[in-house]
């Protein structure tokens, strides 16, 4: 996981610094260079997050947790990373009001991915009660 993460980290100061140096002159190419150096990064994190997914399913199974009860806490942790993303890169373009657009999405999606979950307690709790 070190390795990852130092190959992670080196790529993100690399670009980082290409994308300052290219800033002042070429302001366009800067803001590509910072996506593509966030997608590389992406890239190089995708197999830790199948090692957590995996992880993540083993102790739901453990805990004889189903995926209808696990699917939407997942849905929502990718939901949170991808609309911070995209917030990020709005930001880095000088558009705070599309920045400000992708996180309230990504708060609505979440809410809509969770929904499932929480009636499914509120049933669980009903029938407790009962």
């Amino acid at each position: 996981m070190m390795e990852l993460m130092a190959k992670a980290a080196g790529a993100a100061v690399v670009g980082s610094l290409c994308a300052l140096a290219l800033k002042r002159y070429v302001p366009e190419l800067a803001l590509v260079l910072g996506i593509v150096t966030a997608g590389a990064v992406l890239l190089l994190a995708a197999g830790a997050f199948a090692q957590v997914r995996e992880g993540f399913k083993w102790l739901a199974e453990q805990a004889g947790l189903s995926e209808t009860l696990t699917g939407p806490v997942v849905k929502v942790v990718l939901i949170a990373v991808l609309s911070r993303l995209a917030g990020q890169v709005c930001r880095d373009a000088d558009e705070g009001s599309a920045a400000l657009c992708c996180e309230l999405a990504g708060t609505f999606a979440a809410l809509c991915a969770v929904l499932p979950l929480l009636r499914r307690v509120l049933s669980f709790i009903g029938e407790m009660a009962q």
